[in-house]
């Protein structure tokens, strides 16, 4: 089974979630490691190779750290949890 993190939380009071750790075709929306949320994956792409405002660091949507870290300094995250994707799902 392959290990990923489910990110929960609001953009402007508008509740995402997106798993983080591998692209998954099926997905609504996907960019880089990053799959789920429309409005989530479209504010990563908007600050795709940008600084992040609080870290400095530069976003590799790519760098799974890095996309958990973007979200967390540009939105309301409100849980992260380990999720596992079925067998199948990938």
């Amino acid at each position: 089974m392959n290990a990923m993190v489910t990110v929960h939380g609001y953009i402007d009071g508008v509740y995402y979630a997106v798993t983080v750790g591998e692209p998954r075709p099926e997905a609504t929306a996907t960019i880089g490691v990053a799959s789920g949320s429309r409005r989530a994956c479209l504010l990563l792409e908007l600050h795709k190779g940008l600084r992040l405002p609080e870290s400095g660091q530069i976003l590799d949507v790519t760098n799974a750290g890095l996309v958990v870290a973007a979200l967390q300094e540009l939105t309301h995250v409100t849980k992260v949890e380990k999720t596992h994707l079925r067998p199948d799902a990938g």
